[in-house]
């Protein structure tokens, strides 16, 4: 598959899954699967090998804690956004996002999605340049597929934003590392730190 068509991949896997077939599972399963497909495909070792490199003790405190700020601004927006019990538990129940498969599914999202979208995003769609570039808005933009089923228009066009940034600067982690370690580590600090608080709300 041609880098210009997998950003194509997760905008698919979010449609189909979530839109069509309401089910989380089988958007991850989607988006994951392609991933991998489109990477076992080519036999792109060395990109497979970034995934362990590039760390650097002082600069990964800093990129933690950007990670951790994502939980942060959640759990401070909530209440302005009204994220809610009330308004999170009809649609994880409609996702298949109940119960132990829940839990499951956070544990999942934290843990294993920030090595797929690295390795998609930073490493196969990377870029070397130091200002934004269109994959960090399409990285970002994938994503409001998943949160309008949460937020209101002006939520959006905030999250869109921060995501854009985020993604600008785990490109530029990837590049001045060389490796995907650390925007890995700081993917899997913002991506736990989010779920974690819509799991608490949730509760």
């Amino acid at each position: 598959m041609k880098p210009s068509a997998l950003v194509l991949i997760p905008y698919l896997a979010m449609i189909l899954g979530l839109h069509m077939l309401q089910s989380a599972w089988v958007a991850f399963a989607i988006y994951h699967g392609l991933i991998f497909l489109s990477l076992a495909a080519v036999k792109n070792r060395p990109l497979w090998k970034e995934l362990l490199q590039g760390w650097d003790m002082k600069l990964g405190l800093g990129a933690v804690v950007f990670g951790l700020g994502g939980g942060v601004v959640l759990y401070l927006l909530a209440p302005l956004a009204e994220i809610n019990q009330a308004m999170i538990d009809p649609v994880l129940g409609r996702l298949g996002l109940q119960g132990i498969w829940w839990f499951v599914f956070v544990l999942y999202h934290s843990l294993v999605n920030p090595w797929f979208e690295e390795i998609l995003w930073r490493g196969k769609l990377g870029d070397g340049k130091k200002w934004p570039v269109v994959n960090d808005l399409l990285f970002a933009g994938y994503h409001l597929l998943v949160l309008v089923l949460f937020l209101d228009w002006i939520w959006l066009v905030l999250s869109i934003v921060l995501l854009t940034l985020a993604g600008w600067l785990w490109r530029l982690m990837r590049s001045h590392q060389k490796g995907l370690l650390l925007p890995v580590i700081s993917h899997m600090a913002a991506d736990t730190s989010i779920m974690v608080v819509i799991y608490y709300i949730s509760r």
